[in-house]
């Protein structure tokens, strides 16, 4: 089963990454998060912080970054999975 997850991630992460650049230029939401994010990281670069404490928010943030890149990788294979799961109720493909 841990192989077969691993497998379907990596295959949904590259359909979902070609599907949120072609959907993402549509969302508002989305560019004021990023251009929230923008201004925050601008604001961490001028902050003059110690080389060790920089080193360490960035080690966090990389960590929430992959906690997150997990999350809406597998919300994604959810998100698959619940269109089979229609389809075979709807009796137009049998699983």
């Amino acid at each position: 089963m841990k192989e077969l997850l691993e497998t379907l991630k990596s295959l949904a992460s590259k359909r979902r990454e070609i599907s949120l650049i072609s959907i993402r230029k549509f969302d508002f939401e989305y560019e004021q998060a990023m251009d929230r994010a923008v201004k925050l990281r601008d604001q961490y670069e001028d902050m003059g912080l110690k080389p060790k404490d920089k080193e360490t928010i960035g080690s966090m943030l990389d960590a929430l970054d992959d906690v997150e890149e997990c999350e809406v990788n597998l919300a994604y294979l959810a998100g698959l999975a619940d269109c089979l799961l229609i389809l075979d109720r709807l009796q137009l493909i049998q699983l």
